[in-house]
């Protein structure tokens, strides 16, 4: 016999998980710094009502996913439903980075210098070799690619509970990294150090078409501290490494080679390196045990782990 409690908290538990409560949190922190900050945007209106609008999609997926949870299509449109909020998201920032304070790139060139005693984008022209680049801009690009492989492979796998904690655990971070979009802004060494390059960064049309390609889709150029790619790449490694091993060893070369064009390509300081070791490491321990946490209590409810 189910106690009062228990139905109480299948009630409360069906009505928002942490996946959506993520995004639930993080839009009304931006509803609330637009409010704060609204003289200071050209386009404030319509950015809260973009947020307010995308806080309410997430409420509306999560009553959508318990209300039809037998629909395929339905469950797998909520299950990815955070694909498509961290795309939104970031490219609204877009909107937002450039006039919370100003960029903070002469800081974290600061820190490069001191830490080195050279700028490391200028130092690195020493070993610039065209196909090199090309090398590194195809891994550049991976940074789309692996966490959706990892996710996809879990969740056409069969695996609800390692595939609900490793995409909230990534949406998580994204997030994490978005605040610090927001707070340290700064739009990287490809800009702010052009001056001082003596070798131009060259490379085949591999390179050449990349960087046109994300220079016309980023919606948010101040996107350096801490660094997503690394970020990001990093949590998908610990995840694979827990949860698909094969998936980890094809990953890590490539990882690998992402994290080194970061610099290499003068898309970040080191210092944005350094801050997403610390970002991923940070991001592991929270994402892993409240999702772990989540899953268990929901496992005593007898609800689905999504």
């Amino acid at each position: 016999m189910i106690c009062a409690y228990e139905i109480q908290e299948r009630v409360r538990m069906r009505r928002i998980n942490l996946i959506d409560g993520l995004t639930v949190v993080f839009t009304g922190m931006m509803i609330l710094l637009l409010i704060f900050f609204y003289s200071r945007f050209p386009l404030a209106g319509q950015l809260v009502t973009a947020f307010t609008c995308l806080l309410l999609l997430a409420l509306i997926i999560s009553t959508v996913r318990h209300r039809w949870p037998d629909s395929k299509t339905v469950r797998f449109l909520c299950d990815f439903s955070p694909v498509f909020f961290i795309n939104i998201i970031y490219q609204l920032l877009g909107r937002i980075t450039p006039y919370i304070r100003p960029d903070v790139d002469g800081l974290l060139n600061r820190i490069d210098l001191a830490l080195f005693g050279v700028y490391p984008t200028i130092w690195l022209e020493r070993l610039l070799f065209p196909w090199v680049a090309d090398i590194l801009a195809l891994a550049y690009t991976s940074y789309y690619f692996i966490p959706l492989v990892l996710i996809a492979v879990l969740y056409f796998r069969g695996r609800p509970e390692e595939f609900s904690i490793t995409i909230g655990t990534l949406m998580l971070g994204y997030y994490i990294c978005f605040i610090g979009y927001i707070f340290m802004p700064a739009i990287g060494p490809r800009f702010t150090l052009a001056s001082l390059q003596h070798v131009p960064l060259t490379g085949g049309a591999t390179l050449n078409a990349i960087v046109n390609t994300l220079n016309s889709l980023e919606g948010n150029q101040r996107d350096c501290f801490p660094s997503g790619h690394t970020q990001t790449v990093l949590i998908s490694l610990w995840f694979a490494f827990k949860f698909k091993r094969p998936l980890f060893w094809i990953y890590l070369p490539i990882a690998a080679a992402l994290i080194v064009s970061t610099v290499y390509l003068r898309f970040h300081y080191v210092i944005d390196i350094i801050a997403g070791f610390a970002a991923a490491g940070i991001t592991v321990g929270m994402g892993y045990w409240l999702f772990t946490w989540e899953l268990k209590k929901r496992e005593r409810g007898g609800i689905s782990p999504l």
